[in-house]
């Protein structure tokens, strides 16, 4: 079963000096990255005067978590989008 918040779960992220996240604190509890699989960007919308721009990382964790999470490039804030069980 998967788990997807369409507008993200607030999350706090620290990154190394490549900006790729390498912890992750949901809920009260601290995640090491273990491995990023896969990374892109979303750029769209920009036309309609509400654009969306968003780094998005899906990764497994330390603690054995499987998720995509984004940076919401306006704002700066992270979110949780998605949970593979």
């Amino acid at each position: 079963m998967t788990r997807l918040w369409p507008k993200g779960v607030p999350i706090v992220v620290s990154q190394n000096g490549s900006a790729v996240p390498d912890r992750i604190t949901w809920q009260g509890q601290t995640h090491g990255v273990a491995e990023v699989a896969k990374r892109w960007r979303v750029d769209v919308d920009w036309w309609r005067g509400a654009p969306v721009a968003r780094d998005y990382f899906k990764l497994a964790t330390t603690t054995g978590l499987l998720i995509i999470i984004y940076q919401d490039l306006q704002t700066g804030a992270w979110y949780l989008q998605r949970l593979y069980d």
